[in-house]
């Protein structure tokens, strides 16, 4: 069962998850695609809560970002370390992530792309900015250690519709 939580409580569940093995980032409707992601941010922006999410043009998680204006970030247990490993590493393309995992799918509250159920919480997000990185104003000492081949990420800008805890 979940609960709803204030957008900003229980933040830290988020910051130690990325500070660690990462959380999942969700895309898609029909086949929903959970990505492993290390880095988002959480405030405000425009008087709104909104997180950020950075997703590269290889992945596949970038064409469904790009196909739905919502995306779910779930924030994992800590033994699920096997599943955040698969879902950084190999692509949505190839496999069902979701059936190689065994989650469990969970509809979304207030958006459609659902939650992995076996997660502690989730951001749901509607995407209301994008914008790319621009490598002509990256600090170049960035850009060699994190783009060694040009594939710069483009940023999400997701405003906070609802954070669920399990309970």
């Amino acid at each position: 069962m979940l609960k709803e939580i204030g957008i900003f409580d229980e933040y830290n569940l988020l910051i130690d998850a990325l500070r660690g093995r990462g959380a999942f980032l969700i895309t898609g409707l029909e086949t929903p695609n959970p990505m492993t992601i290390g880095w988002a941010t959480l405030g405000v922006i425009w008087g709104k809560p909104i997180m950020t999410v950075l997703v590269r043009p290889s992945r596949h998680s970038f064409f469904l970002i790009n196909s739905h204006d919502e995306f779910v970030v779930s924030v994992p247990p800590p033994e699920m370390g096997k599943q955040l490993a698969l879902c950084g590493t190999r692509s949505g393309r190839d496999c069902d992530k979701f059936a190689e995992c065994s989650f469990t799918r969970e509809d979304g509250v207030r958006v459609k792309v659902p939650h992995i159920a076996e997660c502690l919480m989730h951001y749901e997000c509607r995407i209301v900015h994008k914008n790319n990185v621009d490598s002509t104003r990256l600090d170049a000492s960035l850009s060699q250690q994190y783009y060694p081949g040009g594939d710069f990420h483009t940023i999400y800008y997701g405003e906070i519709m609802g954070v669920f805890k399990k309970e």
